[in-house]
């Protein structure tokens, strides 16, 4: 009997060991092998003030981090661009780090970017990798395909006489950040979006200058999120606040997406890539 209780002993240890290996290289697989791959979009309305009404139900499209490498094949970009496009947005925005690694990888991964199409057109902003490797190159190839770059500068969307304005301002890490200029010139009155890589910025943003709603990346939702709880490692000076989504603060808004490609490990863990779309609309005003 005690031999047989010994026997079913190793054999239960030997059973969950074997499990737990089982486990742990299916988690590894699907991390490497397929959620990098599973693309989610992710949809949200976000309230303006003063939202003209012709704007209503304005679509955005943000895409951000996309990180052409080794790991990040061009097939996998072009079809993330087919998908975007088939989401039909009214403005597409790019918020930065398009590659990583080798400026050998900026000529395609941004000229795939530039095949976007919606009817207000795309409009960019660079991220710290981008500066790490030919930020020069990565405007000119911009450039060359008409897609404005808009460092401290905006641009006004109009629809019947009313405009909202979309503005962007330089890497938090590696650029300079001039909000004053990039919304030179703009009415108060009317809306303003801003594009900044990097979400830290909302924390030191002047607050003189009216900004609506901030769109950025550079967090990646921390690639790798425990069930239930948080991201280890966030790339963010303010820990889990922004690894993903809508977040209020007290003089804006700011939407945090987990983007497209990763860095480091070549690993997302419950973080899926992300296109972001969202829909404008206006803001009740509180009586």
């Amino acid at each position: 009997r005690n031999l047989n209780l010994r026997i079913f002993m190793l054999s239960r240890r030997q059973f969950l060991k074997g499990a737990l290996a089982v486990g742990t290289a299916s988690l590894v697989a699907d991390g490497i092998l397929f959620e990098p791959r599973h693309v989610i979009v992710e949809e949200k309305t976000v309230a303006i003030n003063d939202l003209p009404d012709v704007f209503e139900g304005f679509k955005i499209c943000q895409i951000t981090d996309v990180h052409h490498s080794s790991f990040v094949g061009l097939r996998f970009i072009e079809r993330v661009v087919d998908k975007a496009n088939s989401l039909k947005p009214d403005l597409m925005v790019l918020t930065g780090d398009y590659i990583d690694g080798s400026r050998k990888y900026i000529m395609p991964a941004v000229s795939a970017l530039c095949k976007l199409n919606a009817p207000y057109g795309t409009l960019a902003v660079l991220g710290n990798h981008d500066h790490w490797r030919d930020a020069e190159l990565t405007k000119d190839v911009f450039s060359k395909y008409h897609v404005p770059v808009i460092t401290n500068e905006h641009r006004f969307i109009e629809i019947k006489d009313r405009a909202i304005c979309v503005a962007g301002v330089g890497d938090f890490m590696e650029g300079v950040q001039d909000l004053k200029a990039a919304f030179y010139g703009v009415p108060h009155d009317i809306p303003r979006i801003l594009l900044s890589h990097n979400p830290d910025y909302a924390e030191v943003m002047p607050k003189i200058e009216r900004v609506d709603l901030v769109l950025s990346g550079h967090t990646h939702g921390g690639q790798i999120k425990i069930p239930f709880s948080i991201a280890p490692v966030t790339m963010s000076r303010y820990g889990q606040k922004y690894i993903g989504g809508l977040v209020k603060l007290a003089n804006t808004q700011v939407y945090v997406s987990r983007g497209i490609g990763v860095v480091g490990l070549p690993i997302r863990f419950n973080c899926p890539p992300e296109l972001t779309l969202l829909t404008l609309t206006k803001a009740v005003q509180k009586a």
